[in-house]
This record gives C-alpha cells, structure tokens and sequence, in this order.
C-alpha cells in the first residue's frame, strides 16, 4: 500500500459554503469506500509567483471529521513542475512532486461538484483538471468523486473529458444529467448522493431559532445582477426577495436571512450572499419578524443551522443541499439546470422556481405559489424521510 491520496479541489475555507461541503464530504464518503484514514492526504497548490512562495513550506492541518482524524498536507509546487510532466508525458527524476506521484495511491477529484463542463468557459474547465493530468500521466487510478458531469458545448472538450472519463478506474454522479453521453462513451458509473450528505452538522450554540420559522438564502450573485456571465439575468430578484418577505410577515411567520457564500471579512464583489443580505435587511421599511445571520459559521454549522428551520428557501444549490440532507422542507429558487438534475433526483422536481430572467407580472403568481408549497410543506418532509433509505 502506498502513503498518499490526493484529493483534488479540496477546499475547507472557501468563501462558497457548498465548495467547502464538498470536502468535508469527501473526507466521509472516501473512508466509507476506500478507508481513508490509512492515507495521508496531498493538497497540491500549483504556484507561478516565486517571490510570494519563496518561503512557503508545506502545511499539515489535522481535519476531524466525526470520530476520524485526517492528516492534510497543502504542498507548494511550481508550475513548471508540472509543465514539465504535462509536456514531456513522464515524471521529473526529482523533487517533490516527483516523490508524491511515486507515493501516490490514487487521486479523487471533486471538480467543483458541477466544474466538469464547460459552461463556466474552456480555461475553468482546463484549471480543475491539473492534478487528474499527473494521474493520468503517471498511472495512478482516478476517481470522479459524485458530482453533475457535463454539459460541453465544444467538441475538443468532450473528448477531452471521454478520455478522462474512460481513464477513470470509479466514476460516481450526482444525477443522471450526463447519462445518455455516459451510456454513449461505454463509461460505467454508481449513483450516488451529493458529497454533502456525508458532511455532519455541526450543533451551534448560541444561535436559536423560533419556531415555525422560514430560511431564506438570498444569493449575492443574483441580488448583484452583475456577476460575469450571469450579469443582467436577475433584474426583478430583489424584488422578488422583498415581496417573498412581506408575504411571510403578513402571516407572522419568522424569516432568517441566510448566508451560504460569503468572506466574513473580505466580501467577493457582486457574489456575496451576506452583503446581499445585508442589503435586503436595510432596505425593508418593516424589519418586524425579520432576522439577519449575521455570523461567520462553517459549513457543517450552516447546515445544522438550516436544519433548524420549519420551510427554507434557497438560491445556492448547496444550501438547498443542506435542507434536503437534514429532512428540511425546501423550496430552490433556481438560477442554473443543475437544479432540476438535483431536485429531480429526489422526487422534489416541483419544487423549484426559475428566477432567469424573471418578469415582475409573474411574482404575484409565484408568490401564491409558495404559499402553496409552504403549506404543503410536510408532504416535502415526508419525500425526504425516504432519502436515507435510498
């Protein structure tokens, strides 16, 4: 057996909640497959600014995760490492990294959860596939871990990730959104949950909702409207977002501002739920009923604090992730396909409202809506009481 297992885009701090859920989810569902505690893990973090890294060692962080402690080791390696392998299609006989590879007993790559496609551009596809390149290279079995695969709108691309695919020793998803291309590269794949589900909430203390409440994840990306390819396609969400509040507040029912990718304390312009959130809190003349979260939490915390809630809405999948897992009643306020994939898989497809490109004469009927749904909210509760005996 060898010493190492690389498990690539593994981020635990990141600003997005959902990106950081994925690796704590990981770290679950590697040791319920393959007995990850017997491993340590390799975080490589590529660089090209020697001046910045020219004193950086490599870091060991203890994650705990249940009863399991994990060993994570973040490795500075330039990029011309890499560059090297990639090009020349053989290991360095020296360095580091060519020590790790050696070392290496497989690389799972979590792509993002919805980062294996092209719909975010050629580059970021490209970006998340550096250490799945080494794997290749030099052999070390790869696994995809459970995520949405696809769409591609360029060909080079799709064949690029068929041959990844093919090379793949494990392939798991998330949904069935790729199935037919699947199907068509002969590619075997297992269903399974988001790698969130394996993520265990974490009880927070001195944070107590009432009861009867309703959690409303306000998203920065589209109360901005201004984020990249997004830009322009949510002129009517803060509109919607006030209406949904004061339909709440007219039937006394508490609403929780929720945050679920934000910097607590350098917001990320135009994609910062909590800014956004903070914006809806201010902006509402009748505050009555209302209650910002205004803390920094961790990924498992949110989800704790999400099960909480009698009825939540979100607008970042991951959110709705974390109500779906915790049996929470939920409502997606859908900004992307991957939320019919997702809600789909779990019986919930009517339970999504399309908020691209929403047009103002249309909020008076969703909000009847959601009423609707909120008052049906048990029949919801009693579909996802069936999850974990999937």
């Amino acid at each position: 057996m060898k010493d190492y297992v690389i498990i690539s885009g593994l981020i635990l701090d990141d600003n997005n909640l959902g990106t950081a859920a994925l690796g704590y989810g990981a770290f679950s569902f590697l040791n319920i497959e393959k007995q990850l505690s017997d491993y340590k893990i390799i975080k490589i973090n590529f660089f090209r600014n020697l001046w910045r890294y020219r004193n950086k060692k490599s870091v060991v962080q203890q994650v705990k995760i249940g009863g399991d402690i994990f060993d994570v080791e973040t490795v500075h390696i330039f990029f011309l490492y890499y560059w090297f392998i990639s090009l020349f299609k053989k290991k360095t006989p020296f360095g580091r990294l060519s020590d790790i590879l050696k070392r290496t007993e497989y690389v799972a790559a979590i792509n993002g959860g919805d980062g294996f496609s092209d719909i975010y551009g050629t580059k970021t596809f490209k970006s998340r596939l550096m250490d799945t390149n080494l794997a290749m290279i030099c052999k070390i079995p790869l696994i995809e871990l459970p995520q949405t695969l696809g769409p591609f709108s360029t060909p080079s691309n799709y064949k690029l990730a068929e041959r990844i695919l093919k090379y793949s020793s494990k392939v798991y998803v998330r949904d069935l959104a790729f199935k037919q291309e699947l199907d068509k590269m002969g590619v075997q794949y297992e269903l399974c949950k988001d790698l969130s589900y394996y993520m265990q909430p974490e009880k927070i203390d001195d944070l107590e909702i009432l009861p009867k409440s309703v959690g409303l994840n306000v998203s920065g990306l589209a109360y901005s409207n201004k984020f990249r390819a997004l830009s322009n396609k949510f002129d009517n969400y803060p509109f919607f977002i006030e209406k949904i509040i004061n339909m709440f507040q007219e039937k006394n029912i508490p609403v929780y501002l929720v945050s679920h990718s934000y910097n607590y304390i350098t917001p990320e312009t135009n994609n910062d739920d909590l800014e956004a959130n903070k914006a809806v809190y201010h902006s509402l003349k009748n505050k009555k009923g209302v209650y910002l979260v205004d803390k920094k939490l961790t990924s498992p915390q949110t989800k704790y604090m999400i099960s909480q809630f009698d009825f939540f809405i979100g607008t970042r999948m991951h959110a709705c992730f974390a109500a779906i897992y915790t049996q929470t009643p939920v409502l997606g306020l859908a900004y992307s396909y991957k939320f019919k994939y997702a809600f789909n898989q779990y019986g919930l497809d009517k339970y999504i409202v399309d908020i691209v490109d929403l047009e103002r004469e249309n909020i008076a009927l969703l909000l009847s809506e959601i009423v609707s749904f909120y008052e049906r909210r048990n029949e919801i509760k009693e579909k996802l009481n069936n999850i974990d005996g999937e």
